[in-house]
């Protein structure tokens, strides 16, 4: 389908922190390519936001129990009829290089970033609203003149021992996205509604649909079942409401 949007709707809440990181990891690249102290903003912003979401101390047990169930069921597609051997060693390798660098990640590197002075205060002040203006840090009004080039020095040497990480969710959502090829399909009159099998580990849901489309999916779904409601909303100061029109759209439910 040419000229798609795609929607993605995680079924578990591991998907679910995995998809927000990505989000994340995105949003403080973009930040780290602009050059106003607006962009800075945003990408300390994205750093914050990333210390909470990794914060947990079995995040790092997450991601390496995702990683090796991935490997294990790779593995045991080898024998399978029309798998591509090479390209399958190639991903293991992949999963195996990422794997030892989880293991290694740097605790106290990232402990440190956890712990700057200058990064608690104004995470702290910028949980109220308008409180990381220019009289209330004034530290952090005098680090964003610094020049571009050290600004972005100090944001990528706070963003580099969660570089693993990234690359691990990176390599995660990758493998999750390629295990399902999106097939056409229609809603009629804006609704849809399919059962999952059970055991079938489905993370992640994708929804397909030209820009054209002039309506957006609502994804609601868990273990067994999920449904999609077909929105048009012409005017953002009105309620959208359930497509009546039948709408083609392509679908792929993901799992590995």
């Amino acid at each position: 389908m040419s000229q798609s949007v795609c929607y993605e709707q995680p079924l578990n809440e591991r998907a679910r922190a995995l998809l927000r990181l990505e989000f994340l990891f995105q949003q403080v690249d973009h930040a780290l390519d602009g050059h106003s102290a607006w962009d800075s903003r945003s990408a300390l912003q994205g750093l914050f936001d990333i210390l909470a979401l990794t914060g947990r101390n079995e995040f790092k047990g997450d991601l390496l129990k995702e990683l090796e169930r991935n490997a294990a069921t790779l593995n045991r597609l080898r024998l399978a009829p029309g798998v591509h051997a090479g390209r399958l060693d190639r991903v293991l390798e992949e999963i195996g290089t990422i794997l030892g660098r989880i293991h290694r990640l740097n605790n106290p590197a990232l402990d440190a970033v956890r712990q700057t002075d200058f990064l608690s205060a104004i995470h702290k002040r910028s949980q109220i609203p308008g409180g990381a203006c220019q009289f209330d840090l004034p530290a952090f009004h005098h680090w964003l003149q610094q020049e571009v080039p050290t600004r972005n020095q100090h944001l990528r040497e706070w963003l580099d021992p969660f570089i693993p990480m990234r690359d691990a969710v990176a390599l995660i959502l990758r493998l999750i996205r390629e295990s399902a090829t999106p097939q056409p399909e229609i809603a009629v009159r804006g609704f849809f509604q399919r059962g999952l099998d059970g055991g079938a580990p489905h993370q992640i849901l994708r929804v397909l649909l030209p820009t054209s489309a002039g309506c957006f999916p609502e994804i609601s779904g868990g273990r067994h079942r999920f449904t999609i409601h077909f929105l048009e909303q012409h005017n953002p100061n009105r309620r959208a409401v359930q497509s009546t029109a039948d709408v083609a759209f392509e679908l792929a439910c993901c799992a590995i």
